[in-house]
């Protein structure tokens, strides 16, 4: 019998920690969400750090144990942390004692990856101390996710170490010289993994992958295609498109969205953006179909391999994508991009290039506005027989919008000293004039096309700046102003509802499906209800919905949401933020609603949870469901949550005659109305489609409270 097998066999880890085998082999066992572990390997292969496309970076490393000692393959330890958080200097053979890391599947194999409470202790094999006395002196390098108080191995896992040290020749674990050519090697391909560059720093005779917005297609011959691309910046080696001039188009037909149709008028001016921002591709074989089939004008793409080369005229450059059939094998080399579930999981690439459009859209608003003035400026100009030069015109026009700005801001300073406005609330869009409720609340009008009947809009799309005071809110309690759930593909389906007897489920379909186990997501999720303070006669009240955008906006917390019956310190912080909002109002209400047992579901928002011109809800009756799926819950599924609730008329045990008299201070907000689509029984009122009318809403949008 080996007795190196027996007598690192009968070693058992120190109490709380796995082997290596014995973590593999949870594969089989009952999967429970948030599974973390502990464990202590020997480091076998390591990749250094590289940059994610998120906000993290990426490591990763392979570890061995006793319990794997016959086998090539042991564990793979993923990291996704800033870069000032990764380990550095790791070598073959290195000890590492892992604390709190999650496990998954991913390909098929189970991993562990790091979390914000793993923690890392990494120490070269050559430093390992003979024996427990000499523990306090071991040189451990410890990591974590942020800064606090590490818990350094203990004198039993350092006599774990020491035992199973003693047999690690028994492992297949590289030498120095061929862990340093890995990690050689391993570097070399993450710096030509990515191949990605802004079309500002192409170069002619190079492969790239660029990500931008499509301006154009033209068809012109069987077998290629070309799409003109751009992600918004300049480079001196493009064509340059002024604006309000039309580009060359000989030979080319199609409709608005560029595509090959005979007899259509041919669109000559360009849509922009103007200057020498596009690039023009030409795209070949399975490229090419692939765009005719699914890729429109405006849609993002990434396309990967671009050829970039001069062009045969001018002496541009251009971009060229075709199959490599030995290479990629027919691979579709063109991706467009969709939006994911939470802003943090989209491509920041992809964030930026959109930020810049915004910018250049404002600044060619403006720039436009100049040309125009312009030329009207200079049409009465010759008509007068007067001349002023192009540099007095703009001159005249800002003194004019400077005149404006300032008038519009005294209007405003003494309208919030007349009101005594709460100087705490800020809100965007200083220009804007003060719409009351009553005019926010007037439904246009909508003129049949044989301008035989007139009758009012369902709703209308706009934005207002209006006075406001706070006088109701729900949820009734703020403990429930944030709300939380498990990430769903099915999210997308405006008719599921998930809810605690699919949990288990989906958690299992997720954790199988490789992508580790489901974790809540919190967001934001309330409503204000706001009466019109701008004068004294106002009394109308609408129900603004609050998001998480404008929720984060509105509160201006260090901290995002989560679980407030569990975090005390945000929810104070949150209750000192809305005082400044809306006062007393919470200690008052909150004296009108009645005790709540412990582990009561959330209260239903009365009636009046809708605006003041929008019918009644049906009155459900009953208890509270939060996975129902009626009119009011496809309304907060607009807000993109998987929070389904019921309005009923009342609530239980709630003071409707209680005195809610507004007594907090007005203050300045943005409004935003639009509409959605509710369920509706009655055929005569289904105006949205089969079963279907619209539902007016309103939700506050860029209101600070500083």
């Amino acid at each position: 019998m080996d007795s190196t097998q027996d007598s690192s066999s009968a070693q058992p880890p120190p109490p709380g920690f796995k082997t290596i085998k014995e973590i593999q082999n949870m594969a089989n066992d009952v999967l429970r969400a948030d599974c973390l572990v502990d464990v202590i390997g020997f480091i076998k292969d390591f990749q250094p750090p590289m940059e994610t496309r998120g906000t993290s970076w990426k490591c990763t490393f392979e570890i061995l144990d006793h319990s794997t000692r016959h086998e090539s393959h042991g564990l793979k330890v993923v990291i996704f942390w800033p870069v000032k958080r990764m380990p550095v200097g790791i070598g073959a053979k290195d000890i590492v004692v892992i604390r709190k890391a999650k496990v998954q599947m991913w390909s098929g194999r189970l991993q562990v990856v790091a979390n914000k409470a793993s923690e890392f202790h990494f120490m070269p094999s050559k430093a390992l101390p003979k024996s427990t006395s000499n523990a306090i002196s071991a040189p451990w390098s410890s990591y974590r996710h942020e800064n606090g108080k590490f818990n350094l191995p203990n004198a039993n896992e350092i006599r774990y170490i020491i035992g199973i040290n003693v047999h690690v020749d028994d492992m297949d674990l590289p030498s120095d010289p061929e862990f340093e050519t890995n990690v050689k090697q391993a570097m070399t391909v993450i710096s030509k993994k990515d191949k990605f560059s802004l079309l500002k720093d192409v170069k002619p005779e190079n492969f790239y992958n660029i990500l931008g917005q499509v301006i154009r297609i033209y068809d012109q011959s069987i077998g290629n295609l070309t799409l003109y691309l751009s992600d918004y910046t300049p480079n001196s080696k493009f064509h340059n498109y002024p604006w309000g001039e039309d580009i060359d188009a000989a030979g080319r037909d199609g409709d608005e969205y560029g595509y090959t149709k005979p007899k259509k008028k041919v669109e000559k001016s360009w849509p922009g953006p103007f200057g020498k921002l596009t690039i023009q591709l030409t795209l070949y074989d399975g490229h090419a179909d692939f765009v005719r089939e699914n890729v429109k004008i405006d849609d993002w793409v990434l396309l990967s391999n671009v050829q970039i080369k001069f062009g045969n005229m001018g002496g541009l450059l251009e971009g060229f994508l075709r199959g490599d059939r030995h290479r990629f094998e027919g691979k579709i080399q063109v991706r467009i991009m969709e939006k994911a579930e939470t802003s943090d999981e989209n491509d920041e690439r992809w964030k930026a290039a959109l930020r810049r459009k915004y910018e250049w859209l404002e600044k060619f608003k403006e720039q436009r506005q100049d040309m125009v003035d312009d030329a009207a400026g200079a049409g009465s100009k010759r008509k007068d027989g007067e001349e002023h030069t192009k540099g007095k015109s703009k001159k005249l026009r800002k003194e004019k919008r400077a005149l404006a700005a300032k008038k519009a801001e005294e209007l405003e300073a003494n309208l919030a000293k007349r009101l005594n406005l709460n100087e705490n609330i800020r809100c965007a869009f200083p220009d804007l004039p003060i719409v009351s409720f009553k005019d926010i609340l007037k439904p246009a009008i909508l003129l049949r096309e044989d301008k035989t009947d007139e009758q009012p809009a369902p709703f209308t799309c706009g934005k207002y700046k209006a006075i406001a005071r706070v006088v109701d809110y729900f949820p009734h309690r703020i403990e429930d102003f944030a709300v939380g759930h498990r990430p769903s593909e099915m999210d997308m389906l405006s008719d599921y509802s998930g809810g605690e007897d699919t949990d288990r489920e989906e958690d299992l379909r997720v954790f199988r499906s490789g992508k580790g186990f489901s974790k809540k997501v919190w967001e934001w999720r309330f409503a204000l209800q706001v009466e019109d303070a701008s004068s004294k006669d106002s009394k109308e009240r609408l129900w603004l919905m609050v998001d998480n955008h404008a929720a984060q906006g509105l509160l201006g917390l260090e901290d995002d949401a989560s679980n407030l019956r569990g975090n005390q310190q945000l929810l104070t912080n949150l209750r000192e933020q809305l005082f400044k909002l809306w006062g007393e109002l919470e200690e008052r209400k909150s004296a009108t609603l009645p005790r709540q047992p412990a582990n009561t579901k959330k209260e239903t928002p009365p009636s009046s949870f809708q605006s003041s011109t929008s019918s009644p809800p049906r009155n459900i009756g009953g208890q509270p469901d939060l996975d129902s799926d009626d009119e009011s819950s496809s309304i907060l599924k607009e807000l993109d949550v998987n929070v389904r609730m019921r309005m009923n008329d009342t609530v239980p045990g709630f003071k409707e005659d209680a005195d809610l008299a507004p007594r907090n201070k007005a203050f300045t907000c943005c409004i935003k109305q639009y509409g959605v689509k509710v369920e509706e029984d009655d055929p005569t009122k289904a105006d949205a489609g089969e079963g279907l009318r619209w539902q007016r809403m309103f939700s506050l949008f860029d209101t600070h409270i500083i």
